[in-house]
């Protein structure tokens, strides 16, 4: 069997807390293109946890992939043949986190330290040809920029036989900031992603960080091999129903209707009583970002999520699209 091609033009960032099961449905829902990611789970939680059946599903998320944090072979090897079971197309390595967490459980970021033992990392994810393996690391450690470094973590780990590297276009700081910093205290530098792929143009580089509007990922994206974008999703996920046109030259954009409620609703209904109200109904409520006059939808859904009543909470939510769907779209 063929890999089959995917643009990965634009990517939904891994989010922890934010790209569940329930947001990347939302996100399915409004484009059909968006090249998913997984919330970064720990291999030995996605191997061991009994509870972790609801963060890993993939029910027709694809294409999408598994983000996993590790730096065990065995561990990495039975992951991979997780997400392939789970009918991933990718599996990825997270190089680039920087929590004191991550730290400690000795994968992220601070793995950079050790360009060989991510190229082993790699080596070893990779458990057949029908699920691609990547990675996504920072451009380097510590306060200085540093190109000599990031080329030769580069040049190390592509001997995995990888073809596929997500870039966080600024260095990770280990210590004294904290993970919310390293997203945004680091300066950017997009260069030397744009060098990189000048040295290895038969690799995918997709550019992620500092992403902040439709119109800076559309023109980063004609620069690059494809983008990567987290924080812009997560306040305003409706964003996403231009993305088939813009970036993938799809005729239409998707309109936001009824359809779009009850879509969503069909696929929490039968997870209801089994996972929280609000874990269920969050990626829905950026539905009121920027629509003026909303105040008062939001101020009855979030009373209604106190009594758990299912069947008035998605009426509320359709009532809202009839009245502002022009505003929306």
């Amino acid at each position: 069997m063929m890999q089959k091609v995917i643009d990965r033009k634009f990517c939904v960032a891994p989010m922890m807390g934010y790209t569940t099961s329930y947001a990347r449905t939302l996100y399915r829902i409004l484009s059909k293109r968006t090249f998913l990611f997984s919330e970064m789970i720990a291999t030995k939680t996605l191997i061991h946890s009994k509870e972790i059946g609801s963060k890993i599903a993939n029910e027709f998320q694809n294409p999408i992939a598994l983000q996993v944090g590790g730096s065990e072979y065995k561990d990495l090897r039975l992951s991979s043949r997780l997400a392939y079971e789970l009918n991933y197309d990718e599996i990825n390595l997270n190089v680039g986190c920087p929590s004191k967490a991550v730290q400690k459980g000795s994968f992220g970021a601070c793995l950079m330290k050790d360009k060989l033992l991510v190229k082993n990392c790699l080596d070893a994810m990779q458990i057949n040809r029908n699920i691609e393996v990547s990675i996504k690391c920072r451009i380097g450690l510590g306060k200085d920029f540093n190109y000599e470094f990031f080329e030769e973590f580069i040049d190390e780990i592509l001997k995995s036989g990888i073809r596929l590297v997500y870039v966080h276009a600024r260095n990770a700081i280990l210590n004294g900031i904290s993970p919310k910093g390293n997203r945004n205290i680091p300066p950017l530098n997009y260069d030397f992603v744009s060098k990189i792929k000048s040295k290895y143009q038969n690799t995918t580089f997709i550019l992620n960080g500092g992403i902040d509007s439709m119109n800076k990922a559309l023109k980063l994206s004609k620069l690059h091999d494809g983008i990567m974008v987290g924080r812009l999703i997560q306040s305003n996920p409706f964003c996403l129903k231009n993305v088939d046109r813009q970036f993938y030259n799809q005729k239409n954009n998707y309109i936001i209707s009824e359809k779009t409620i009850k879509d969503y609703f069909n696929f929490i209904r039968p997870k209801f009583g089994k996972d929280s109200v609000y874990r269920l109904l969050s990626p829905l409520l950026n539905i009121f970002f920027g629509v003026p006059n909303s105040k008062e939808f939001k101020i009855e859904i979030h009373a209604r999520m106190q009594e758990n009543n299912f069947e008035i909470l998605e009426k509320i939510f359709l009532n809202f699209i009839k009245e502002k769907k022009i505003l929306i779209n």
